[in-house]
């Protein structure tokens, strides 16, 4: 699915400006502007913080307890309140460091150190030890630990542990899983990925993924057995490995990591690989790799941007045939610039079962061991296990957990997933989840500070807003979104956004409500207007809160039976409504029709019916028309609300006066020709037989072949053919011909000839000028004498 709606970007840039022997740092704008798409901020934004110093953020993390974030930058970790007010602020830097000191540092005198700028790399918040995580690039990128039960930024201690990457742009990746070291001994440990970056001396101490105690920084394990893996120190140098993601799931820890496709030949461009260590190994000797890919219409998009994990819920799960409460993995991919690791400026979402992730791992591993391939190809990682070679085919026996025996395996089946949805010429950097009702969704931000919004299940799957956040910025990973998913805490490399995840007050009927495509809005029908669920008042069934969740469509008319009476008549009306919400317990529907008393209604299976108000409570008609309408509106008793409306007509044949003018309105009017009136019923004629309904049985005099003049000032009769003349009956005494001639109205006696004619008496009339009769006898009419 393409959403050709484009955002333009280019990768931020960052450097280094020094003025004045002082260290600086400067983010620079996005140069680019072709956002086309307009939206207005101040619907969505709701706070923003902005450093005073030029210090570039990094990370966010939420501290759940307290309910406050914390914003790592350059020199800076800012703590703020949920309305992104500065509470406190600790300086992290500048430092005085030097890549040859170690992380407890080194006097002035042992090495040359400068004032170094301190990158914020790496920042967690740790739940059950309640301790706020914080390394940098200086110092061989040690940390701090805030301890939040005291006052933040007072309450630390330093942890002189090289951990993070010592440059500002080598990645560093961290979460908070589970480990199983010991089988009675479940915990929680921090794993982390680093790029290598041999920046100084004590890089080549610094694992490429490791697992480490959460209070002390330390490894979990490092005795006989250790908790950490390596690039063989061969390879380091030039096999640069980018740790984009991670995350548990089930029994297993997982990385996702942007290589090289070789770590033996440098042309062969970049792969994006997934890595995966069981969480009850102390040792890593489960660590196995498999490429994942996503390809968009053919094309290898084989640079990973961001990923989320995330269960797939109600619409997606059907869609993937797993269960709702299964994982999968979001992630957003770019093709790379020829063979760089640099991603171009197109994007595609892939979507991964954590159920088929881990199928594609038991067949890569099973393909070793089943003798399918000879060797493990991964040459690249210390500690071969049997020089790299798979093991002899039964050589091991029955395995019944491959947690347990030694992988460090390097799949050559890999993952694949075709792309959801392509951004061209959108650079998407980050990616954010979460659910509404039985849908999941993703909100991208790209590269030029925007975020998209995409539904991403369901028949109306696909992009559906996008919102301005930091224009020119790029948004990074970290962007939060709170417990409740109302609000979401957006990080670009310049502020901290607070905005609205929905606006659906500003939708003001149920079409554009639903048409909007926001999951989390619906249309309230009793109280007619457009909430998140939990605003729509008494919400006890779907057909009160209808959205593209519950796939209704507006409450509105199916049928109106009948949509227009008679201004004198009374009558019933049968109202089929769809969708019409219950009531609760002495609740009722009424109908309103215009300024009338609302009428209590009888609920029907399809709908509603009720009575149309008294004779002498209607609206007068004006008095040129022949009808008015009135809104026939249903309001519920529960919310004295009017929440669907149609226009119900009142009409009076009467005001016709002719028998054409009569059958060409549009109320379905009779014209009596022997009362010469015109009517609804013809029960009320006096003759039920001498009603007139169709237009062409009309009498009217046939057009004369010749004008009909009449001479000045001598009497003349006139005589008219009639067509339809109407048959005499036992009551009739005949006919009158009403003649106007410039301005001069006369009724004559008239007689009938052959059946056809009718014989006008003659008069003497004084003209200013020969006057064509004709046109004055036909506009007028001829009517029957009773």
């Amino acid at each position: 699915m393409k959403l050709t709606e484009a955002i333009m970007s280019v990768p931020l840039l960052l450097y280094l400006l020094l003025f004045k022997d002082l260290l600086f740092v400067k983010c620079a704008k996005n140069d680019d502007n072709s956002a086309q798409q307009t939206i207005y901020q101040s619907l969505n934004i709701i706070a923003q913080f902005s450093p005073q110093t030029n210090s570039c953020f990094s990370h966010l993390a939420y501290d759940t307890r307290r309910n406050i974030l914390y914003a790592g930058a350059t020199n800076r970790i800012y703590q703020l309140d949920l309305n992104l007010k500065l509470i406190y602020e600790a300086i992290t830097g500048p430092k005085l460091d030097s890549p040859q000191c170690h992380a407890g540092g080194c006097s002035a005198d042992e090495n040359e150190t400068s004032e170094t700028n301190n990158h914020n790399k790496l920042l967690l918040y740790n739940n059950v030890g309640d301790t706020l995580i914080a390394c940098g690039s200086v110092h061989q990128g040690a940390c701090n630990i805030y301890y939040l039960s005291g006052q933040f930024p007072n309450s630390v201690k330093y942890m002189e542990v090289a951990l993070a990457a010592n440059d500002e742009f080598s990645s560093t990746y961290a979460f908070i899983g589970p480990s199983k070291y010991q089988s009675w001994k479940k915990e929680d440990i921090l794993y982390v990925g680093t790029t290598f970056t041999n920046v100084g001396d004590y890089r080549h101490d610094v694992p490429a993924i490791a697992s480490r105690k959460l209070d002390d920084l330390s490894y979990a394990e490092f005795s006989i057995q250790q908790s950490n893996i390596n690039i063989d120190v061969k390879y380091r140098d030039h096999f640069i490995v980018n740790y984009v993601y991670g995350f548990n799931s089930s029994e297993y820890a997982y990385f996702m990591v942007v290589q090289k496709k070789s770590h033996l030949a440098d042309e062969a461009g970049f792969i994006t690989r997934l890595a995966r260590i069981c969480v009850n190994d102390p040792n890593y000797d489960s660590y196995t790799e498999v490429t994942i890919t996503c390809l968009a219409e053919g094309e290898d998009y084989n640079i990973l941007r961001d990923a989320k994990i995330a269960q797939a819920g109600l619409k997606l799960s059907q869609e993937f045939g797993i269960k709702k409460d299964d994982y999968v993995l979001l992630s957003v991919f770019s093709p790379s610039k020829e063979i760089s690791s640099e991603p171009q400026n197109n994007s595609a979402m892939c979507i991964f079962s954590l159920v088929e992730i881990e199928e594609v791992f038991n067949e890569n591993i099973h393909s070793c061991f089943n003798g399918s391939i000879k060797d493990r190809n991964l040459g690249y990682i210390s500690g071969t296990i049997n020089d790299g070679k798979c093991p002899v085919v039964g050589s091991i026996g029955n395995i019944f957990s491959f947690c347990h025996v030694g992988l460090k395996i390097s799949g050559v089946t890999p993952i694949i997933a075709r792309a959801h949805f392509n951004f061209p010429n959108t650079s998407i950097t980050s990616v954010s989840t979460t659910t509404a009702g039985p849908h999941i969704l993703a909100f991208l931000g790209t590269g030029d500070g925007w975020i998209r919004k995409v539904l991403l299940s369901g028949p109306s799957a696909g992009e559906y807003e996008i919102i301005e956040v930091d224009n020119g910025h790029k948004i990074l990973p970290d962007s939060i979104l709170s417990p409740k998913s109302n609000y979401m805490f957006v990080l670009s490399d310049k502020r901290v956004t607070k905005i609205k995840i929905e606006h659906c007050s500003t939708f003001t009927n149920c079409s554009s409500c639903l048409d909007s495509r926001d999951p989390f809005c619906g249309w309230c029908s009793l109280e007619k207007r457009c909430t998140i669920r939990n605003a729509c008042q008494k919400d006890t069934s779907t057909s009160r809160w209808l959205s593209i969740s519950t796939g209704q469509q507006c409450i509105d008319f199916e049928t109106v039976s009948p949509d227009k009476i008679p201004i004198n008549q009374m009558t019933t009306v049968n109202l089929v409504i769809r969708t019409l919400p219950e009531l609760p317990y002495n609740s009722k529907y009424k109908c309103v029709f215009g300024n009338a008393p609302p009428i209590e209604a009888n609920v029907t299976l399809d709908g509603l019916v009720c009575s149309t108000p008294p004779i002498d409570l209607r609206p007068m008609l004006n008095a040129n028309s022949d009808h008015i309408l009135v809104p026939l509106s249903v309001r519920s008793s529960e919310t004295n609300k009017d929440f669907v409306s149609r226009n119900f007509a009142f009409y009076d044949c009467a005001r016709h006066t002719t028998c054409l003018k009569c059958l060409r309105s549009k109320w379905n009017c009779n014209w009596c020709i022997y009362d010469n009136k015109c009517v609804y019923n013809t029960s009320t004629c006096r003759s039920s037989g001498n009603s007139v309904t169709i237009e062409k049985n009309c009498p009217h005099v046939k057009r004369p072949l010749q004008p009909v003049l009449l001479p000045n000032k001598v009497p003349k009769e006139i005589k008219l053919e009639i067509e339809n003349l109407p048959k005499p009956q036992s009551a009739h005494t005949g006919f009158l011909c009403t003649v106007n001639i410039e301005g001069a109205h006369m009724v004559l006696p008239a007689r009938v000839e052959s059946n056809k004619y009718v014989v006008c008496e003659k008069t003497l009339n004084k003209l200013s000028k020969s006057t064509s009769l004709r046109e004055h006898v036909i506009d007028h009419h001829m009517s029957s004498k009773r």
